[in-house]
């Protein structure tokens, strides 16, 4: 007789084949858009909003210098990448580390950059590199600088526990390899130029020869054909100057559906926070049909009358560069308590329109950053979709901890749901 383990395995097994093309799982890949080409003159019209990255700014209050209490953001008009920055060093243990001298001085900055290449009009894509930083040894990051070649939806910067590296660009599925925790998510950018300074104190963990990964999706909603790329630069801070590790919360929902010419709101979603935990930056997310993403605090669950934290009073949300929150002080949880959340759209198409990864299709996600690390968190609520498997489907569904997230990242290994 099989015992509870195995037994539990062949009922997953059997149902996959029910629900794992579902935009639950779809959303548990994706966490912030890739693949397909835009469909429809009204999307690439409305594409064309990202191009405003061009030219406005997303500022963080009161976050100056080392005496930052909290996260800041800044925003230029510059849209051209630089130049790719540094060849890697033999990785640690190599015959070239041992005959590369003294060891180098702890680093002020580490560079990195994604490799231009041509994309034809409306052409849209998802591309990866993985790429070893030249860190000797251990090193702390306190800033992150991100600049974004015309036709950038959004960029994101991972830490990796890959071991091989993979410098030019290629097509790729977001998010795949957070599902098991190999990536973990340090930076969503989705404008031109932003740099994420975290407060005083506070800083991301980089181990010696840190391996980064770069995930760029791009849409060229341009007449002519253009060439796109990104830099990243990561700015330290010395040991001794560290008191918390920071790290990521990413939540949302796939369970939407946009009829043509209606707006549409989601239901108030909750999920809970770890104890102890303390938030100093939040940000939301949507494509070119979403007019607001709300969140809330909340205790044990949804209400109507929790407080609001996001947008900012001050800058409504704009799906093109949605806004960042800046909490200072930070937002501190304690036990039951936790985030509502909800996303709002106005369908100004003649299709109805679903949860998807292209830029012709919609999300509703936001993401925190906080302190001090428990390690990176991503959630979803997975609304009506519970119902196709209501013994098996959890709510919310957390990765890496979820045993749902393997079977998802196989699935995907073989293709499925697309990306590139």
């Amino acid at each position: 007789m099989l015992g509870g383990r195995a037994q539990a395995a062949r009922r997953i097994g059997a149902r996959m084949s029910r629900w794992i093309a579902t935009p639950v799982l779809a959303l548990a890949v994706w966490a912030c858009e890739g693949g397909g080409a835009a469909a429809g003159a009204d999307v690439i019209a409305s594409a064309d909003v990202v191009a405003a990255a061009d030219t406005s700014q997303s500022g963080a209050d009161g976050a100056t210098g080392d005496d930052a209490t909290a996260v800041e953001v800044q925003s230029d008009t510059s849209t051209s990448p630089t130049d790719v920055a540094v060849a890697t060093d033999a990785v640690p243990g190599d015959a070239a580390v041992a005959d590369a001298g003294p060891p180098k001085p702890y680093p002020t900055e580490l560079k990195l950059g994604l490799t231009p290449w041509t994309m034809q009009p409306k052409e849209e894509t998802t591309r990866c590199i993985l790429k070893r930083l030249d860190n000797e040894t251990e090193v702390w990051v306190h800033q992150i600088h991100s600049k974004l070649a015309k036709g950038s939806h959004h960029l994101i910067v991972y830490r990796s526990d890959a071991t091989v590296e993979q410098p030019e660009p290629k097509k790729c599925t977001p998010f795949t390899e957070t599902l098991s925790g190999g990536n973990v998510p340090l930076m969503i950018s989705q404008v031109a130029t932003e740099t994420l300074t975290l407060p005083k104190g506070v800083a991301f963990k980089f181990a010696a020869k840190q391996m980064i990964r770069i995930e760029a999706h791009y849409l060229n909603y341009y007449k002519d054909a253009i060439e796109t790329g990104a830099d990243i630069t990561f700015s330290t801070l010395p040991k001794d100057k560290v008191e918390n590790e920071a790290d990521m919360l990413f939540y949302g929902t796939p369970d939407f559906s946009l009829k043509a010419g209606k707006t549409t709101t989601t239901p108030w979603n909750f999920i809970d926070v770890w104890p102890g935990t303390k938030v100093f930056a939040a940000t939301g997310h949507t494509h070119a049909l979403g007019t607001d993403v709300q969140i809330a605090l909340a205790q044990g669950g949804t209400s109507t009358d929790a407080p609001l934290v996001y947008p900012p009073k001050d800058k409504p949300f704009d799906w093109a560069e949605a806004p960042m929150a800046v909490y200072d002080p930070p937002l501190e949880f304690k036990t039951g308590q936790g985030f509502q959340y909800r996303c709002s759209w106005f369908n100004s198409t003649t299709a109805n329109v679903g949860f998807g990864e292209s830029a012709n299709k919609e999300m509703c996600f936001f993401w925190a950053y906080y302190y001090p690390s428990k390690g990176y968190r991503m959630c979803i609520n997975p609304g009506s979709w519970k119902k196709q498997a209501p013994d098996l489907i959890t709510d919310p569904v957390c990765c890496p901890d979820s045993p749902l997230c393997g079977l998802i990242k196989t699935y995907l290994g073989g293709g499925g749901f697309g990306g590139g």
